[in-house]
């Protein structure tokens, strides 16, 4: 049982998935190559202790990813790697402009759930800088691409803002740039946390993914040229679907044109 216990680390995440990510690991590193056979189902079940269901949805996971390959008669055996190329696309870049934001929800379908107005608890307030208790409207939204449910997003406005929106209008197009044309405002910066979550049964069933999956975990705060805060979202994001893109550089005129960049934005 010593194996089992430093094999995986929690009995909150599904056993499969955490067989899936320890072998995706070795892939990973090189220690199962192209072209290698993997450990047979037997082999599998005896070393992590786990049941044959367990090894083969971990193994149908990693088929689907196409890091594996299932050759009949023959085992189970580390496909050849494959340059994967993200085309928006689902890629979001690390330009430090909302303009790609609002191209993405010109460009993908979004679909209204929920509009809730509600009492802003600490975090909301905080973030929205009013007080804990004041009226905020919550949405909740999911964005399509390609036809497939890609991103959940739970949104909250200030109450004189989101009192203004309709249904019809939270359920196409950009909110941003309806935030500039409905109401006048110019946005100026947002700031965001990008964190990794697993994906709960609830988020799961909307997302259409399964239980545990890894999630891009995405928290924005949009404000205006005057500093206020307009919008605190937090995004969850399928992983197969979107990726971060992030450029990085040595070059000092680069660098010193985004500092002098970030300055007129603080001013």
């Amino acid at each position: 049982m010593a194996k089992l216990k430093t094999a995986f680390v929690s009995t909150r995440i599904p056993l499969y998935y955490q067989l899936e990510n320890l072998l995706r690991e070795k892939i990973i590193s090189g220690a199962f190559a192209p072209g290698d056979r993997l450990p047979t189902e037997s082999e599998l079940i005896q070393q992590y202790k786990v049941s044959r269901i367990t090894v083969r949805q971990a193994l149908a996971a990693l088929a689907e990813e196409g890091l594996i390959e299932r050759r009949q008669g023959k085992g189970t055996f580390v496909a050849e790697r494959r340059t994967r190329r993200r085309t928006f696309e689902g890629t979001i870049h690390l330009t430090g402009s909302l303009d790609e934001l609002i191209e993405m929800g010109l460009d993908t379908e979004v679909k209204l759930l929920e509009m809730n107005r509600v009492e802003a608890d600490r975090h909301e307030a905080e973030l929205l800088q009013i007080e804990p208790g004041e009226p905020v409207y919550r949405l909740k939204r999911l964005r399509y691409r390609e036809g497939k449910p890609a991103s959940l997003i739970i949104g909250y406005l200030p109450a004189e803002i989101g009192a203004r929106f309709t249904r019809e209008e939270l359920s196409s197009g950009a909110l941003l740039q309806k935030l500039e044309t409905k109401f006048g405002l110019r946005l100026r910066d947002a700031k965001q946390q990008i964190t990794a979550e697993l994906a709960d049964p609830y988020v799961a069933n909307l997302l259409e993914t399964r239980v545990g999956a890894p999630l891009l975990s995405i928290e924005r705060t949009v404000y205006t040229d005057e500093g206020r805060p307009i919008e605190y979202v937090h995004t969850l994001y399928r992983s197969d679907l979107f990726s971060y893109s992030v450029y990085l550089t040595r070059d000092p005129e680069v660098l010193a044109r985004q500092q002098r960049r970030n300055l007129t934005r603080i001013r």
